[in-house]
């Protein structure tokens, strides 16, 4: 009986490790997307083609600069993030700057956050794509 309840608590312990690590994983940091486009935009219609994606998923644009975005993603009040989007005629670039309650780490070089984060950006991403 014994035997069995340390292999049952050594399983629930297995489960909760498991769950706790997948609960932050490497941040995306993804490279400069090229714009799909014959001819060149002008950088407003570049602008809006990022808040328009933006807006679409929830994002709001925190900082408006010219080449320069900051976009807020906040999650039911809970969980929020601010990224930086840099823009020109050539491409754009996502980058993150802060969170709050994403388990955000650094450590030996290496930058973790909340799945989640990943999954926002790429769906961003996507979306402006297809802008």
């Amino acid at each position: 009986m014994k035997t069995i309840r340390q292999i049952a608590l050594g399983v629930v312990m297995a489960v909760a490790v498991g769950s706790a690590m997948a609960r932050n994983t490497e941040i995306y940091e993804p490279p400069k997307m090229l714009w799909a486009s014959a001819a060149e935009p002008t950088p407003q219609q570049l602008r809006d083609r990022i808040v328009a994606a933006g807006q679409s998923l929830g994002w709001v644009v925190s900082k408006d600069e010219a080449g320069r975005l900051e976009l807020l993603y906040d999650k039911q009040g809970k969980h929020q993030v601010t990224i930086a989007v840099q823009y020109d005629a050539t491409g754009y670039k996502i980058d993150y700057l802060s969170s709050v309650n994403l388990d955000f780490a650094e450590a030996n070089g290496v930058r973790k956050i909340h799945p989640n984060y990943n999954r926002w950006v790429r769906n961003l991403m996507k979306r402006i794509g297809t802008a």
